[in-house]
């Protein structure tokens, strides 16, 4: 096994997700030459059955395979009818692709602390909800559920739609319920660093079925295909109205279903190696990230140093020893990406600048996250115990 953490982690990744099943579907489809959802000479619909498929892992009745997390994101916003303007509360904490999707659906974006689960604070949410407020969009980050509870009381009792970002979070779950399938829509993203991946590619999830078709529509040119096929994936009496094209290909269709049969497993497996980790070290006084639902994590090793210059020094130590480890975006919220900031839009400045979230930028500036894998072997699993424990000491001998 290389020494370089970068490589170590990709290794890790690629042996979980790569195989002959993934060769063989992206042949299949090659040699088929159609490679175009809805027709070619020997059309295999792999795009219709990874969306059946998928909604039985989320948990839905319903699936729109798009070609990426924020076209999930901003098509399911569409599909929930965001009207022009509107705010959609953001927690200060995620990748700047939330922020693009509000943005994307013309949506205005309102930012709010995070927790020390790193995800949305519900009790700052409520403080950030005006009378132009329409909906929220809780983060699933790194493998790990938002507070839905919560989150859905606060939402439901002033009116709020719930979009949940799952980007980083397919196969997670909260209160014995797969995360995509408790707000109103789930968007998902297949991008090279998730759970399952063809490179890219999205998918929306909802049990609404006006919504679905919505989003359908949307995401196919306003349903010119689908509708010219017999509308066969729209079921609700609507008028046409003019979408754009987010449709994923039967490539990545197929590359993805040949891994959505290991995404739970391999999230069971992530889990394992994260508990087996923080329990090797539970004699250390670890400030761990907190875990709405443990059960239904899908494996993080995310801890809190006392301040900025050791959580830089703790990732050093760690990757020194061949360990992948970082601080999460750099120890920045979102905010702090200067179009954010500006409020700077294709159309312009949007929105006024957002005031700093120093709660978000204490945790984060503080946070180490060790890089998973399910095709860690045992020995690479007591490695990072070893490399761990040496470097917490290393931290309180400095101290």
């Amino acid at each position: 096994m290389t020494d370089d953490p970068e490589m170590r982690y990709e290794t890790w990744r690629a042996l979980a997700l790569w195989g002959e099943e993934e060769e063989a579907a992206a042949l299949e489809v090659i040699r088929s030459r159609s490679l175009f959802r809805y027709y070619g000479p020997d059309l295999g619909h792999r795009t219709d059955t990874f969306e059946t498929a998928f909604s039985e892992v989320a948990g839905v009745p319903h699936t729109v395979a798009v070609s990426s997390g924020t076209a999930a994101l901003t098509a399911a916003m569409i599909g929930l009818g965001i009207p022009p303007g509107a705010e959609v509360i953001v927690p200060a904490v995620t990748f700047v692709g939330s922020v693009g999707a509000v943005v994307a659906a013309r949506g205005i974006p309102v930012f709010a602390e995070v927790d020390d689960s790193l995800t949305l604070d519900p009790g700052k949410l409520e403080e950030q909800i005006t009378e132009r407020t329409w909906g929220v969009m809780p983060v699933h980050l790194n493998n790990v559920a938002a507070d839905m509870g919560p989150i859905l009381e606060v939402a439901r009792r002033h009116g709020l739609r719930v979009i949940e970002d799952a980007a980083q979070a397919a196969g997670v779950g909260y209160g014995g319920r797969p995360v995509g399938s408790l707000g109103d829509a789930g968007a998902f993203s297949f991008q090279l660093d998730k759970n399952i991946t063809a490179g890219e590619g999205g998918a929306v999830t909802t049990a609404d079925a006006d919504v679905y078709d919505r989003v359908a529509r949307y995401q196919d040119q306003g349903g010119q295909f689908t509708t010219s096929k017999g509308a066969t994936r729209g079921t609700a009496d609507s008028p046409p109205f003019v979408g754009v094209n987010l449709r994923m290909t039967e490539l990545t269709a197929a590359v993805l279903s040949a891994q959505l049969p290991r995404l739970v497993p391999m999230c069971r497996r992530l889990r394992d190696v994260a508990r087996h980790v923080r329990a090797e070290t539970a004699d250390l006084p670890v400030r761990w990230r907190r875990l709405p639902d443990e059960d239904g994590s899908g494996g993080d090793l995310t801890l809190f140093l006392d301040s900025r210059l050791q959580a830089r020094a703790f990732v050093a130590d760690l990757n020194a020893a061949g360990i992948p480890a970082h601080t999460m975006y750099q120890g920045q919220p979102v905010t702090a990406n200067r179009a954010v900031r500006e409020g700077r839009t294709p159309w312009g400045v949007e929105w006024d600048r957002p005031p700093r979230y120093r709660i978000s930028e204490g945790l984060l500036g503080r946070s180490v996250t060790i890089g998973l894998g399910a095709a860690m072997t045992d020995g690479d699993v007591d490695a990072v115990v070893t490399a761990f424990r040496k470097a917490y000491q290393d931290i309180a001998r400095a101290t």
